[in-house]
């Protein structure tokens, strides 16, 4: 979709924001780009020696609670202070990033507060658009991550990391907030901020449009104004039949997202193609992954506005589970010992094929969705609940995976997340709604 001049500011904030959650990709993806070097025994880090794989599962998972504490209590405080303040609080630990936790807790700001801050910000027909530049971003850090780990030491890698939140910082830092925040606040920032991502000047008046667009935006904000100053959220708000299927759907994407395998192994891929014997360096395939995962994350955001949100779920848990099926295959026939020299780039085109079909569409859709369907009202709560959940589950997967692939093997571990995409599959049919084109409030009306 092309940039206009009234939607230059939308897609220049959402650029800003995401900066954010670039940084959180690198962090992602550091112990990918590291791991061979920390396994190293001439490893220059002050420890008893190269990592174990009980080491590595503790290293990787401490990116997590970190993102637990993110989610809980940055999606607090955006309502707080705002989504814009929220997130420039951010770029502190980032610079700071004397643990992993703190690098977590970014991350968890981040995806909490961006997918609601595009979500208020942009038009109708941006919004799902906007909405995947976040994983987009996300998937450029981890490609980033692995370029410098395959170039540099990984010290001098977080050296050069520092560069990112100083960048978010600079770029977000004058960007208004929300129309939709500022309306409960200020009518008047509200109107300046909504010119502003509808790139009109600030002297203009608005047209009749964008006069309805404000007065619906007030209409909406106005019980949530009354509600946030009395404090009055009431159990009936989370319990009626719309929210109920709202967190029940949020729920589902999220255990798709965790469960469908690619997110979980992208943390491991140069160890997983290291056991898979690929002709190529452990390093060099996990670039050419992740440049895919990278294409994959740039066609949804092409595509989820002319196929659809739900069609682009469905055909990418499908991929997803074709690529594992392809890859435990593989996996089972090497460990009886077929020879599969002759087929070393299987693994390769198997799991890009996985991780292209991920990015199509379960890691980039889901939360845009979430967003889109969730009452207003209660929006940033349920979607704090679903962040929680995911990295609660983030993990502890990241924790018990490297134990799981010595005690079970890596096809069955594949063959299990295929049985899980399967099942996601059917979820994502029977359950999931169609929301493109479609405005929040009927969204909510149909749901």
């Amino acid at each position: 979709m092309g940039c206009s001049s009234s939607t230059r500011n939308q897609f220049f904030a959402a650029l800003s924001a995401n900066l954010l959650t670039l940084s959180y990709g690198a962090s992602f993806g550091w112990i990918s780009s590291s791991y061979l070097q920390l396994q190293d025994p001439q490893t220059s880090l002050l420890t008893s020696g190269p990592f174990t794989k009980d080491d590595l599962g503790w290293v990787t998972s401490s990116l997590s609670p970190g993102g637990l504490f993110g989610v809980l209590f940055f999606g607090w405080l955006a309502d707080k202070i705002g989504r814009k303040r929220c997130l420039l609080l951010m770029a502190v630990p980032i610079v700071l990033c004397v643990a992993r936790f703190l690098a977590g807790a970014a991350g968890g700001c981040g995806l909490t507060v961006i997918p609601v801050y595009i979500t208020e910000l942009a038009e109708d027909r941006l919004r799902s658009t906007l909405g995947t530049i976040s994983f987009l971003s996300f998937c450029s850090g981890l490609l980033l991550i692995n370029v410098l780990g395959y170039l540099f030491h990984y010290v001098t890698v977080a050296c050069i990391m520092i560069a990112l939140p100083l960048v978010f910082a600079t770029c977000f830092a004058f960007k208004p907030d929300t129309p939709q925040y500022l309306e409960q606040r200020n009518r008047r920032e509200a109107e300046k901020s909504l010119k502003y991502y509808r790139g009109i000047p600030s002297k203009e008046s608005l047209n009749e449009e964008l006069q309805l667009e404000l007065a619906r935006l007030c209409k909406s904000t106005q019980q949530m104004h009354v509600d946030s100053d009395n404090n009055s959220f009431s159990w009936s708000d989370f319990t009626h039949s719309k929210a109920r299927k709202a967190f029940f759907i949020g729920l589902g994407l999220v255990l798709t997202e965790q469960l469908n395998g690619s997110l979980i192994m992208l943390k491991y891929i140069t160890v997983i193609f290291k056991d898979a014997g690929s002709s190529l360096s452990p390093m060099a395939s996990a670039l050419i992954v992740i440049a895919i995962q990278l294409l994959g994350t740039y066609s949804a955001t092409l595509f989820v506005e002319r196929a659809g949100r739900k069609t682009l779920l469905l055909i990418s848990i499908s991929g997803i589970c074709l690529g594992e099926i392809s890859t435990a295959g593989f996996y089972y026939l090497v460990s009886f010992g077929f020879n599969m020299s002759m087929l070393s780039w299987f693994p390769i085109a198997a799991y890009s094929l996985m991780v292209f079909s991920g990015s199509f569409g379960v890691l980039t859709v889901g939360f845009v969705v979430i967003a889109e369907i969730t009452p207003p009202k209660i929006r940033s709560r349920i979607i704090r609940v679903h962040m929680f959940i995911d990295f609660a589950l983030d993990m502890s997967i990241a924790k018990v995976f490297p134990l799981m692939s010595d005690s079970m093997g890596i096809p069955a571990i594949v063959a299990m997340f295929a049985v899980f995409c399967f099942l996601f599959l059917v979820f994502m049919v029977v359950f999931v709604p169609e929301t493109k084109g479609k405005s929040i409030e009927a969204i909510q009306e149909n749901l």
